[in-house]
């Protein structure tokens, strides 16, 4: 059996984290890809004038992380996003680095898959959280299965 088809063992208290520096370059490539070209993110004159005083990364981007977790660590990989809540509780700039750590909470069980619900939060390098949210995220039994 490949290592895709191995079922994946899950259980409430799992956790999982990454971490990535944000550099102009993502910055650049997130605005061309979705054509969120808001002066905020992209234009230094117009952000002076705005609360943070200099661009930001878009806070998808960041709150992206959390979804990474989910797809690659926990529960990982042949999960599907259902659905999301989030907040952006502060600013990341380019150059910051963030690390985004998932727990998984609660499973629900249906007759060919779970729906797992998971917390996840992302910090900055300083320790301040800069987003968090509470996602569901669909597992088939066929991939994973819940552990005690």
């Amino acid at each position: 059996m490949s290592d895709v088809l191995q079922k994946r063992v899950c259980r409430i208290g799992d956790r999982a984290a990454l971490t990535k520096t944000f550099t102009q370059d993502d910055l650049d490539d997130f605005t061309r890809l979705t054509l969120d070209d808001n002066g905020m993110h992209t234009d230094p004159d117009l952000a002076r004038k705005g609360i943070f005083r200099r661009p930001v990364v878009h806070g998808v981007l960041v709150g992206s992380l959390i979804s990474s977790v989910m797809g690659t660590k926990l529960p990982g990989n042949g999960t599907v996003l259902q659905g999301q809540d989030i907040q952006y509780l502060a600013p990341v700039y380019p150059g910051e680095t963030v690390t985004a750590e998932v727990v998984l909470t609660e499973i629900e069980e249906f007759d060919h898959y779970y729906i797992a619900t998971l917390e996840g939060k992302c910090v900055n390098q300083d320790g301040v959280v800069v987003a968090k949210a509470v996602s569901k995220e669909l597992m088939l039994k066929r991939l994973f299965e819940v552990g005690n």
